[in-house]
């Protein structure tokens, strides 16, 4: 009866501790919003299949430029793109997929088996950023209006601080998003 009565106490502790991941803090700082350098050019370009779009990104004092041959020049401050009077709220900002800086500091982290996710749930997405061994690994964001799931799978990271490939999913289509130069301002 004792022996029952510690394993409901421990088993009580335990669901009442508050979740402390280790390594949690060096993810926060490594991946948060404010890691991005302010001023940068990238080279960058978007595949599906055998189509290859190259769009050159620019940033500058928190504000990108975006061309490409198929859309012109189109400018996005944050992760508000604006195309003439229609303005659309993107899950992911230029930051996020080139260098990974997706965390805001308000998610809810939970740990397994050297894994750390962080969940954060706001009016339009429900996000989901898994790492693994402190590095990203893979992004979950959850259209609420739709119903449809955007999945980023990111690849090895660069000498330089940046993801090289960026594989995204949205149902059955498959773009592979690729950095070929980055210059620092």
């Amino acid at each position: 009866m004792k022996r029952v009565f510690l394993v409901c106490l421990l088993m009580l502790s335990y669901a009442c501790a508050p979740v402390v991941c280790p390594g949690e803090k060096e993810v926060r700082s490594r991946y948060s919003e404010d890691t991005a350098p302010k001023n940068y050019e990238a080279f960058t370009s978007l595949r599906y299949g055998i189509l290859r779009v190259p769009i050159y990104i620019e940033k500058s004092e928190g504000k990108y430029t975006i061309r490409s041959p198929q859309t012109g020049t189109v400018f996005l401050k944050d992760s508000n793109l604006c195309v003439n009077a229609t303005c659309l709220d993107l899950p992911v900002n230029p930051d996020g997929l080139i260098f990974g800086a997706l965390l805001r500091g308000d998610e809810k982290p939970s740990c397994s088996f050297g894994t750390i996710t962080f969940e954060r749930d706001d009016q339009m997405y429900k996000r989901k950023y898994i790492f693994s061994n402190g590095e990203l690994k893979r992004v979950e964001l959850t259209d609420k209006n739709r119903d449809r799931i955007l999945i980023l799978e990111y690849g090895d990271r660069s000498k330089e601080g940046y993801y090289k490939r960026v594989k995204a999913s949205l149902g059955d289509m498959t773009f592979l998003f690729s950095v070929d130069e980055l210059k620092r301002r």
